[in-house]
């Protein structure tokens, strides 16, 4: 019998959040099934993935360095937003995310390390990640700030209540790990993977069809078109790859 990719099993398992994400955010359902869906759609059952895949995909030391460096930057940054606004502007979260450590819940950096991680391997590029993770905050800030509640802006928002700071805040957390772990871990870059390209896709669509259910239509288009217009810049840097590559073969 062939032997299964490392990955197919973490892939599957990150592969059902999906789903279970938009059921989640769509419907309340009770019992057994209401029970195993809404922990699949947990940000717990996503950092628990997450734990896992980096440590298969990148083996444990630097998957250790990986959390390290995004968890202490990022809760850094959280700390410095929550009691003065710098550089996101001024927020507060509510207890909708659990325990707190100085108005910052504990899931928060996890949260960070997750979601940049997932980014990350779907982009390669750290700069292309960045502005991956501007694009992923685009899409579910104005949602999870606003009809789901789980923080509230003080600063005034411009972008459906989220100040625009906020964005360049993400681009300067999501760049300031992204390039601390290139130097620690001797890393200029890793080899994008097109099923992680897809599921950072459909993580995206998730929450544009979230904003859709809540009234915040042109959210999901906002989102929509800067994710197309991400990915066709690195189709053609793959493109333009291919192309040289061949050159080169010829």
């Amino acid at each position: 019998m062939a032997k299964l990719p490392r990955l197919i099993i973490p892939w599957v398992l990150a592969y059902l959040y999906i789903p279970c994400l938009i059921i989640g955010n769509a419907v309340r359902l009770s019992g057994v099934v209401g029970f195993v869906i809404g922990f699949i759609a947990s940000p717990i059952y996503f950092v628990m993935i997450y734990l896992i895949h980096s440590i298969i995909r990148f083996g444990f030391r630097r998957a250790l360095v990986f959390l390290a460096v995004a968890s202490l930057t990022s809760m850094a940054f959280e700390l410095l937003g929550v009691n003065y606004g710098i550089p996101f502007g001024k927020y507060y979260y509510t207890q909708g995310l659990g325990p707190q450590v100085y108005g910052v819940p504990i899931l928060i950096p996890l949260l960070w390390a997750s979601l940049g991680y997932f980014t990350l391997i779907a982009y390669g590029d750290y700069v292309l990640s960045a502005v991956g993770m501007v694009i992923l905050d685009v899409t579910f800030d104005p949602l999870l700030s606003g009809p789901i509640g789980l923080w509230h802006w003080v600063t005034k928002g411009q972008f459906f209540g989220v100040p625009l700071t906020n964005f360049l805040g993400w681009f300067i957390v999501s760049i300031t790990f992204y390039l601390l772990y290139s130097r620690l871990a001797g890393l200029r870059g890793i080899e994008p993977s097109i099923t992680a390209l897809v599921f950072y896709d459909a993580y995206c669509v998730d929450w544009m069809i979230s904003d859709v259910l809540y009234g915040l239509m042109p959210v999901a288009l906002t989102s929509l078109a800067l994710t197309a217009a991400l990915n066709t810049v690195v189709a053609l840097r793959m493109r333009g790859r291919a192309r040289l590559s061949k050159g080169l073969r010829g």
